[in-house]
């Protein structure tokens, strides 16, 4: 086949899909540009989740007409003059291609005014051509619109999902962003409605309460620690405040949201595994402030993701404050200086121990001399994996289908979690939480389906706030919540109040079982109806007999016996084992009796 020189319009799209994937792609790259621009005070607005309409106002510095004019050519940036200067980027951007993709693919307008001047520019184009640049007015920074995304690359938007799931992935990369910046404001307009709004605070616990929730914040702990080369301030939940999912899990690098590294999420299970149980999750907030030569920021296309120069310090410094505060049992707020000694840099393997030997007396992580980590396991990527249900089960044995006699002999609860019943020859031991989750789950499925779903009705709605993106998730599937006797009415700006919901679900805290459904829609955006119709009833069911608490033998009985009632009575919803059999046969044989 002959060779073909592509057109520069080929050339523009191709690296319009490398940065430009979906809308939320636009909005992030144009709040970062705000940023650079050194705004206090930034404002997006979408139509039709950004597919009709994005446009990002800030009051930043603003552009003379010749860098107006350069803005959106390819590899035009003001924010690295040569290759040296990758190797310390102090901003958001610095590819040089943003602008110039967004304006490949759609309808695009620029209208800027520098700071100081007493007018302004507006550039306009369509689809990266007919480039027009005029005289406008306007208060000073800058406004970008963004009109018809992938207008003239159709095949781009066969690949977007639903409004809502749109929206929603705008919502969140919003809130990482304004959680980096709590010095900025920001507001976000959807359909002309305010979904969001954080007012600029030098207070970082306040940014997070605004945006994740009173609730949240106010069980965080806070440590500090001040070094030459890099400082951390990081806000963690203690062993008594562990979450359902990984969704609080947030990490800053200079300002910028970046994905957890694999070493950090490693640090993290063995700083919290003798801490929350085994199905739980911190929530924790990092943010580090890091000499820019110490990191690798060109990595990623969207840049997304940080390298460290040194992962084994970074890791043995957040494990140790961690672990030693959980272990100490006492969270006060830390705050740690460490000086620099002529033998400590940042490339120093165990930069916390030489100073907790050095200082001891002022280390106040640790509650006495008699507390003291354990030592650390090195990270190596290949060796790690986290099985969820890792031996959690010394012995697998497969519970084959049996009817049970209506006399079954309840010998009584042990360890506080598990029944133990002897039935036909068999001794039987149940998991509580694990049996009463498939009853309730089954009841419920069954209550749906013959539309005899029995109501509880609050005296008084139950009113609670959540956060903007879960907002968004809960409004795009809050019909469907209502079809499954939840009912949730909006109350206000990202408020919301229950009237009633199921009474199978017995006496529970309706709030957080709705925050907890939001927050496992959130991590499967994708899910398709009948998923999250499962996902909700399964969820709602969690709030069953849980460990550790008392059960009568009347309760007993009812659960085991409606137990084998079911169409899958053998795993929970979630697919544990409700039970373990142990034959008469396998008991003689232990003994030697045969």
């Amino acid at each position: 086949m002959p060779i073909n020189i592509l057109s520069q319009e080929t050339i523009n799209k191709i690296a319009a899909g490398e940065v430009v994937e979906r809308p939320l792609n636009v909005v992030k790259e144009l709040v970062e540009n705000s940023l650079d621009a050194f705004a206090s005070s930034v404002t997006v607005e979408i139509e039709k989740a950004g597919k009709n309409l994005i446009r990002v106002s800030d009051n930043g510095c603003g552009m003379d007409k010749k860098d107006l004019e350069l803005s959106i050519l390819r590899h035009a940036t003001s924010k690295i003059e040569n290759f040296e200067d990758l190797s310390h980027i102090h901003t958001m951007g610095f590819r040089g291609e943003a602008l110039s993709s967004i304006a490949a693919v759609s309808t695009f307008d620029v209208k800027t005014r520098k700071k100081g001047e007493s007018s302004g520019w507006k550039l306009s184009s369509n689809g990266g051509k007919n480039v027009n640049v005029v005289p406008c007015s306007g208060s000073e920074g800058t406004i970008t619109e963004v009109r018809d995304l992938f207008f003239n690359v159709p095949a781009r938007q066969k690949f977007l999902k639903s409004d809502s799931t749109e929206r929603s992935r705008i919502i969140s990369s919003f809130e990482e962003i304004a959680l980096a910046n709590p010095e900025i404001s920001f507001k976000m307009f959807s359909e002309n409605k305010t979904v969001f709004s954080a007012s600029k605070t030098n207070n970082k616990l306040e940014r997070i309460s605004d945006i994740l929730g009173k609730d949240f914040a106010k069980n965080l702990k806070r440590a500090e620690v001040e070094h030459p080369k890099v400082a951390l301030d990081i806000y963690f939940t203690g062993r008594d405040n562990s979450l359902v999912n990984k969704k609080y899990q947030y990490l800053f690098v200079n300002s910028r949201p970046v994905n957890y590294p694999k070493w950090l999420t490693h640090c993290l299970y063995q700083a919290y595994r003798e801490s929350i149980p085994h199905d739980r999750y911190p929530g924790i907030l990092i943010y580090i402030t890091i000499d820019p030569s110490e990191i690798d920021v060109n990595i990623h296309p969207t840049k997304k993701e940080v390298k460290f120069a040194d992962e084994q310090s970074m890791y043995d410094i957040i494990y140790k404050i961690i672990k030693n505060t959980l272990v100490s049992h006492s969270y006060p707020e830390i705050k740690i200086n460490i000086e620099p000694t002529e033998d400590m840099t940042l490339k120093t393997p165990h930069i916390l121990n030489n100073f907790t030997h050095q200082h001891k007396e002022n280390y106040s992580l640790r509650k006495d001399d008699n507390v003291v980590a354990e030592p650390i396991s090195k990270y190596n990527p290949k060796n790690y994996s986290i099985d969820k249900y890792a031996n959690v089960f010394a012995r697998q044995q497969e519970f084959v289908s049996e009817s049970f006699d209506e006399n079954i002999k309840v010998l009584g609860q042990i360890f506080g979690t598990y029944i133990v019943v002897e039935n036909k020859g068999n001794l039987y031991i149940f998991d509580q939480h694990a049996a009463a989750e498939r009853v309730r789950y089954e009841t419920y499925l069954s209550q749906i389906k013959t539309q005899s779903l029995k109501m509880q009705q609050l005296l008084i709605p139950e009113t609670f706030d959540i956060s903007p993106s879960g907002a968004a998730v809960l409004k795009a599937n809050i019909a469907l919540f209502n079809e499954l006797g939840i009912i949730i009415e909006e109350f206000g700006h990202n408020s919301f109040r229950i009237t009633s919901y199921p009474a199978l679900l017995g006496n529970v805290t309706i709030e957080q079982i709705i925050k907890t459904i939001v927050s496992d829609i959130e991590d499967d955006k994708n899910a398709e109806m009948k998923e999250r119709t499962d996902k909700i009833i399964r969820c709602a069911c969690r709030s069953s007999i849980k460990a550790g608490d008392s059960v009568s033998f009347i309760e007993i009985k009812k659960m085991i016996s409606d137990l084998f009632k079911c169409n899958h009575p053998f795993t929970c919803p979630h697919g544990r084992p409700t039970a373990y059999k142990i034959s008469l046969n396998e008991l003689e044989k232990f003994f030697k009796r045969k």
